[in-house]
């Protein structure tokens, strides 16, 4: 009989336990203690803790998910026999083959790719941590700061000058506000100053923590404790970030929020005038800047009530508002006639150097505090930043000097100091107070010096009534002179070198321009050359033409003569 074959595949999870011991270990693998039962070199590594998915520990067994597939082939075979007394059998033989198959599972495979990452990872940390150990052994080790006893601490608290009382100018600085705003005010009795500015936030990033209640009282009181009026003598200045008449809409909108920040940080400090730079135009016309900037005054103004904002000058380089005092008498003129009480004016001396107006003799003094009075007025005025100038006058080079250093000079500051419309105003000085390091051999490294700014006020105090032709004078003008001799020249240097290569590069300009008139030109007059040749040469073909019509037409008449000769002659015969 044939014989019958079933084919059946089951499919079945196997889940099952595998200990360490059933792991392949890798060649030369420890897996216990040494002989003497210390641990191995290797297992005394230290190693960084490793961030993987799965917790992967040698000690504890895993449990592997496995598809395992039983394919099970059946073949039976049937024979029949006949017996010897007739009786009939049938035996049935069965034959059986089961075949298995075991695939890993998904989350198996997962598994198996986190131990090897966390592996791989390991050896990785090993490998830093032997890196790390040879970079602390090989660098030497830092000394640890030193901490400033309590006597250090006083000696530096104490003032390096006495506030002098009862003047009418105000002299001061632009103290820090480090570890909080009211720290400024103190900063500012330490160097002997009767007025002050300072940044209200960090000046060189947008976002800003806001003004903190404690902050704010502490810096109120300390107006009071050390008797400094706030709506008078105390002038903050803006973030350099800010700018109030660019185009571009996303700087607007950070440099406005910036803006009007400041302004309700004044209000709530009690403080009145504000100072800040007026921004540039960019890429857009100066006309279009001016009204961006007036728009976002009036705006500013109408969300405050007490604080009054300050234009500075600067010093005309590029598109910058403020180099001229048009420019400042252009954005008042677009305030609103009920902000006008709101708005005022605080004239640098390095900025005004700078962009052209002379201050250094009396003459050119008055010349110019005569201009801003007709330009924009006098009542506009507000607060003066003191100071001197490295570069020459008209450089448009916003770079600060010492008083009397510099090349505006001491008798500017005379001037500046005698002028009875400058009393009551904050007068602040923005000079750098910086002296170098004596620690470091190379002399490049500045340290600051505070000293600096209290000796510059007791100078620029000491002015007050000095008669400019006195010996002390002289003698003053004379040695801050000489000491700024050196760097003067350096910089008169770099000026003239800097003018050469304008004036070269303005020759350049105008070479290129006459030359690109030139062959203008040259294609002009080869245009005309060519048809000047085309006239002639028509003229030529009419001449040549006319020629050939009178000699057609004298050909013509001479026939005619000959005809009208025979005619005549035929005539006279007829009348003979």
């Amino acid at each position: 009989m044939p014989s019958l074959r079933n084919r059946e595949t089951v499919t079945t999870s196997d889940t099952y336990s595998s200990s360490p011991e059933r792991r392949k270990r890798k060649r030369g693998e420890v897996t216990g203690n040494g002989s003497d039962g210390a641990p191995s070199p290797r297992s005394r590594k230290r190693t960084k803790p490793i961030d993987v998915h799965a917790s992967v520990s040698p000690r504890t067994p895993r449990t592997k998910n496995k598809k395992v597939t039983l394919a099970v082939e059946k073949e039976v075979t049937t024979k029949a026999s006949t017996g010897t007394n007739g009786t009939f059998a049938l035996k049935e033989k069965a034959k059986a083959t089961i075949k298995h198959t075991e695939t890993p599972t998904k989350g198996g495979s997962q598994r198996k790719a986190r131990v090897k990452t966390a592996k791989k990872a390991e050896s990785d940390s090993e490998e830093y941590e032997l890196e790390e150990d040879k970079i602390e052994q090989e660098d030497p080790v830092k000394p640890k700061r030193k901490r400033k006893t309590k006597e250090e601490k006083e000696a530096e608290a104490m003032p390096f000058a006495v506030r002098t009382v009862g003047l009418k100018m105000y002299v001061g600085a632009h103290t820090s506000i480090a570890k909080g705003v009211e720290n400024a005010v103190t900063n500012c009795v330490q160097i002997g100053g009767n007025a002050f500015a300072c940044f209200l936030k960090s000046q060189r990033k947008w976002e800003n923590p806001a003004l903190k209640n404690e902050n704010r009282d502490a810096f109120k009181k300390a107006l009071i404790d050390y008797k400094y009026d706030g709506m008078s003598h105390v002038v903050p200045h803006g973030s350099y970030l800010v700018n109030l008449a660019t185009e571009d809409e996303d700087k607007a909108k950070q440099s406005y929020g910036a803006f009007v920040d400041d302004l309700h940080r004044c209000e709530a400090l009690g403080i009145r005038y504000y100072n800040f730079h007026p921004g540039g135009a960019g890429q857009s016309s100066f006309a279009e800047a001016v009204t961006r900037l007036a728009n976002n005054l009036n705006r500013a103004l109408s969300e405050t009530k007490t604080v009054v904002p300050l234009l500075e000058n600067m010093a005309g380089a590029g598109t910058l508002i403020g180099g001229r005092f048009s420019d400042l008498r252009d954005v008042i003129s677009q305030i609103k006639p009920e902000y006008q009480s709101r708005i005022g004016v605080c004239i640098d001396t390095c900025h005004a150097f700078a962009a052209g107006y002379d201050l250094r003799s009396p003459q050119e003094f008055k010349k110019t505090m005569d201009e801003f009075d007709r330009v924009v007025g006098f009542k506009y005025l507000k607060a003066l930043h003191l100071n001197d100038s490295k570069m020459p006058l008209n450089s448009h080079r916003d770079l600060h000097q010492n008083i009397g250093l510099g090349f505006l000079g001491l008798r500017t500051f005379h001037n500046v100091m005698n002028e009875s419309r400058f009393q009551n105003m904050p007068l602040i000085l923005e000079t750098p107070c910086e002296r170098p390091d004596p620690t470091d051999p190379k002399g490049k490294k500045m340290i600051e010096d505070k000293s600096i700014w209290a000796t510059e006020i007791k100078l620029l105090e000491s002015l007050i009534g000095m008669d400019p032709a006195s010996e002390e004078f002289e003698r003053l003008e004379s040695e801050l002179s000489e000491k700024g001799k050196k760097e003067r020249d350096q910089m008169q240097a770099q000026y003239e070198r800097l003018q050469d290569k304008k004036a070269e590069q303005e020759r350049k300009k105008l070479a290129k321009e006459k030359q690109r008139e030139k062959g203008q030109k040259s294609l002009t007059d080869m245009f005309a050359g060519k048809q000047t040749a085309n006239a002639a040469k028509s003229k030529r073909q009419k001449r040549q033409k006319r020629r050939k019509e009178d000699d057609s037409q004298g050909s013509k008449s001479s026939e005619l003569s000959e005809l009208s000769d025979l005619s005549d002659s035929g005539d006279a015969d007829n009348r003979i």
